[in-house]
């Protein structure tokens, strides 16, 4: 039988990993965002779940860092 990675859901429960498809897919819909929304959440604060959650919902603001 097949393994299926597209049934399983992320690696992290914690952190959100933008570069992985199927968790991108499960994020998205954990979140309730699009996949591009999901992605400029995750360049503004990082890949925490708990502070992609945050900002997604309007409660954090992102920090920028000037180099």
């Amino acid at each position: 039988m097949a393994y299926e990675k597209a049934k399983r859901g992320p690696y992290a429960n914690h952190r959100v990993n933008p570069y992985e498809p199927n968790e991108v897919k499960y994020w998205c819909q954990k979140f309730t965002c699009s996949d591009m929304q999901l992605k400029n959440a995750v360049r503004a604060v990082g890949t925490s779940a708990d502070a992609v959650r945050d900002f997604l919902k309007g409660k954090k603001q992102a920090v920028y860092v000037s180099e």
